[in-house]
């Protein structure tokens, strides 16, 4: 089964002017299910059409089950491609598109039957063989490219926002039915998006881009609470971020940091000891993780342990109810703001303009050395 490895690839264009994948290096497990995800001109797309064989690297190998691809162009790499705009022959039928294919590889016509009615069911389409695709919306479209697809026997899938073209509801319902036949063909997929909450929802793995290069890779939950970086911090989820810097180093690799112009002081950790006395930093954490309480909220007789959170005075500056959730936006004394989300559900009696009580637990404090450009670390582009 395919195991896809890339080692220091470099893709330029334009005679070496653009630079548009820099010496990455990644491993793709057989049967993964893994996401390129980054914002528009990262070189996730290039880094796919490398892989694909659609590109050749400037320099560095791609390798398939330990075989170096440098001579195999894309029809004998065992792949299927899913694309945004869905390539569908519209003037042949749903069958005619399924085994098309497999007639220009000149596969017998008892192979060819056996393969396109086993791919057609996988899908749920085989009734619609004899229909043309204009009957189909994107979904059923996008089942039909599926179904042509995986009708080669590819083991491998390769997909450029497949999931662009739909109705955003009908893409949260259709995204776990193309992982769950992604996983029941036992394939390897790989699944380029600018989507963060497509690719939280069904990745194994997540290789996050920019500029050309690699910043991180990791299950979902794991770049999640534990992004390494301020850029990816804030692209996926929604982040808080303040200034401040180290005012006291203590026990435990703990530490008090200051938020900048007078702010709250806050205890949070300081993982292998890797900040310093005086350092500037950007506290970051998770709108969810921003817990709500009146100013006369009776702690001791509460049935939590709030041991290890650190509350400071808040204003709240304004209340958004957006159905499944609240967004409450809320500023510090020195005019810093940052914002706490709540399920819509969240019983409360806070009144704009007057003071509320927040706490936020020290391991959903992530802290970043300040980068000479917070601009744009927090960029999306």
């Amino acid at each position: 089964m395919p195991e896809i490895e890339l080692i220091n690839v470099t893709k330029t264009f334009n005679e070496g002017k653009v630079l548009a994948v820099d010496n990455i290096s990644l491993k793709i497990e057989d049967g993964d299910y893994v996401f390129l995800l980054g914002p528009t001109g990262c070189g996730k797309t290039t880094t796919l059409r490398m892989i694909a064989g659609l590109e050749t690297p400037t320099h560095g190998t791609v390798l398939i089950n330990g075989k170096n691809m440098e001579e195999i162009p894309p029809e004998d790499r065992d792949m299927g491609f899913i694309f945004q705009h869905f390539e569908i022959f519209d003037h042949l039928t749903v069958w005619e598109n399924v085994t098309f294919g497999l007639e220009m590889r000149g596969f017998e016509d008892d192979y060819i039957t056996q393969e396109a009615e086993k791919a057609l069911k996988t899908v749920g389409l085989l009734d619609y063989a004899e229909d043309y695709p204009s009957v189909f919306a994107n979904p059923g479209l996008q089942k039909l490219g599926i179904a042509r697809a995986i009708a080669t026997g590819a083991k491998i899938l390769i997909m450029d926002e497949p999931l662009g073209s739909l109705d955003p509801k009908v893409s949260k319902v259709f995204r776990h039915e193309l992982r769950n036949l992604v996983k029941d063909l036992g394939l390897t997929a790989i699944h380029v998006t600018h989507n963060q909450e497509q690719a939280m929802a069904i990745a194994d793995k997540i290789i996050i881009m920019r500029n050309g290069r690699i910043l991180q890779m990791g299950t979902p939950y794991a770049l999640y609470e534990n992004p390494n970086s301020i850029f990816v911090a804030n692209f996926l989820g929604e982040t808080n971020f303040l200034q401040g810097f180290v005012l006291k180093l203590l026990d435990h690799d703990l530490m008090e940091i200051w938020i900048r112009l007078g702010g709250p002081k806050i205890i949070c950790k300081n993982p292998d000891s890797r900040f310093n006395l005086d350092n500037n930093i950007v506290m970051a954490f998770r709108y969810e993780d921003v817990y709500l309480f009146p100013m006369d909220y009776d702690f001791e007789n509460s049935p939590y342990d709030w041991s290890k959170m650190e509350f400071f005075t808040v204003t709240l500056e304004s209340l958004r109810f957006i159905g499944e959730t609240k967004r409450f936006n809320l500023s510090l004394e020195n005019g810093d703001k940052f914002t706490s989300i709540k399920p819509g559900t969240f019983e409360e009696n806070f009144i704009v303009g007057n003071q509320i009580l927040v706490g936020i637990h020290q391991n959903d404090i992530h802290i970043f050395k300040a980068p000479s450009d917070l601009l744009y670390e927090l960029s999306l582009s």
